[in-house]
């Protein structure tokens, strides 16, 4: 006869439950490690990207509404954990202006002091951001640089309000390209698309990838029309007529080689040339 199996005790079920835990601990952890280690040092060109990664990490922990709302509480630990870990993520060039012995020990006012100079609305913070936009300088040498920038300050004019329409912006940057880039500027302007800051970009992001494979391919061809166009030099190159070149395209020798006149032709033109 065999004997009835026991029931599970309530022993069992808490022993259970506490392994569960103990693998969600595990999982949340090693999420919020990797959470932590997604956020860079915060500067003057990633506003928002910082802000969105750490704002990821405190929805991991729960703690966003208690960081950020106006009536939030955070527990003394929660407070040592939060400030720690937000003073690690801000940039040496970023610390002064954010961070002072008043609020140093208090993450909800840094939070405060951080938002203020990113995002806030008074006049006085919008004519700093748009005078970035105003003031950036054209690297003809650091080109994504320049992309960065201009995103991430049309970001931040999002974030304190600013709405400058798209095409504006567009005229903004055009003006800021140097005349060895006017053809660039024609080709985005007669594009027949909407005028927009992301189709200039994406123009200049074109640019830099003909860069790259002119300098690993050799000159220029009529393949690459970006790289010849943008040469301040007058000079046409083979197979391919410079549009600032001082003869129209249907006389160009590099284009029609049957044009260049024969070195006969040329020596009686020098000697009459001597004569005269």
């Amino acid at each position: 006869m065999s004997l009835p199996v026991p029931p599970k005790t309530d022993h069992s079920n808490q022993n259970t439950s506490q392994s569960k835990e103990s693998v969600m601990e595990k999982i949340n952890s090693t999420i919020l490690k990797t959470a932590l280690e997604a956020i860079p040092k915060l500067t003057a060109d990633n506003y928002t990207l910082w802000k969105n990664l750490v704002d990821n990490m405190l929805d991991i922990q729960n703690l966003r509404e208690s960081l950020t709302s106006e009536n939030g509480t955070l527990t003394e630990s929660q407070d040592v954990q939060l400030r720690t870990i937000i003073t690690s993520k801000i940039d040496s060039s970023i610390h002064p202006n954010v961070i002072t012995h008043e609020n140093e020990k208090k993450a909800r006012e840094i939070w405060k002091s951080i938002t203020d100079y990113f995002a806030s609305t008074q006049p006085a913070n919008r004519a700093r951001v748009f005078n970035e936009l105003l003031d950036l300088s054209f690297n003809h040498s650091n080109i994504q640089a320049f992309i960065t920038s201009v995103r991430s300050i049309n970001s931040r004019l999002f974030e304190i309000g600013i709405d400058i329409p798209q095409d504006l912006v567009a005229y903004i940057i055009l003006k800021k390209l140097p005349a060895s880039l006017t053809n660039i500027s024609q080709q985005i302007t007669h594009s027949g698309n909407p005028l927009t800051c992301t189709l200039v970009l994406d123009h200049l992001k074109l640019y830099i990838n003909d860069q790259s494979a002119t300098a690993n391919q050799g000159s220029g061809t009529k393949n690459d029309p970006i790289v010849l166009y943008s040469d301040a030099s007058k000079k046409c190159k083979k197979t391919a007529h410079n549009v600032l070149s001082n003869h129209p395209e249907a006389k160009c020798w590099m284009l029609y080689p049957h044009l260049r006149p024969t070195t006969e032709n040329r020596s009686n033109r020098i000697e009459s040339m001597k004569k005269e």
